[in-house]
């Protein structure tokens, strides 16, 4: 596999294990000594950037439904044994209490390193642009 496959592998790993996977599962794509950035809470290291998923699960996915991450026009850049790539998102879902749709969109700038052949994440910043918040369901556009 080529380095450009793997961070695009990573990339979208990471998309799908945020949708539907654990905090244990999105920690382990992540260096030891990481920095992670969402939305302005950042966590250093993999042990707090654990908990921050962890708690980003409870509140934030687990009362939504069919959540998921679509990444487009991935520019990713490799030098040697670094890589970095910003790579715009949109996510969307339903709220379970009220059955309201949620869009989400915004910008993910990542950097990355191989280290004993193996690329995982070093930083990730998630930028949270405003909503699209879609009309309510039954109301004449």
């Amino acid at each position: 596999m080529s380095d450009r496959d793997a961070i695009l592998t990573l990339l979208a790993r990471y998309c799908f294990i945020t949708d539907r996977g654990s905090a244990d599962e999105l920690a382990a794509l992540f260096w030891e000594d990481c920095t992670v950035d969402f939305g302005g809470n950042v966590h250093e290291g993999r042990e707090a950037a654990h908990k921050g998923f962890a708690r980003w699960i409870g509140k934030m996915r687990d009362p939504v439904e069919g959540l998921r991450h679509i990444l487009h026009t991935p520019l990713i850049e490799i030098a040697g044994d670094t890589a970095s790539s910003e790579a715009y998102y949109d996510a969307d879902c339903h709220s379970r209490k009220s059955g309201r749709a949620i869009r989400l969109r915004g910008l993910y700038r990542t950097a990355f390193e191989r280290r004993d052949g193996d690329w995982r994440i070093l930083r990730h910043e998630v930028q949270i642009w405003r909503p699209m918040d879609p009309k309510p369901a039954g109301k004449p556009t």
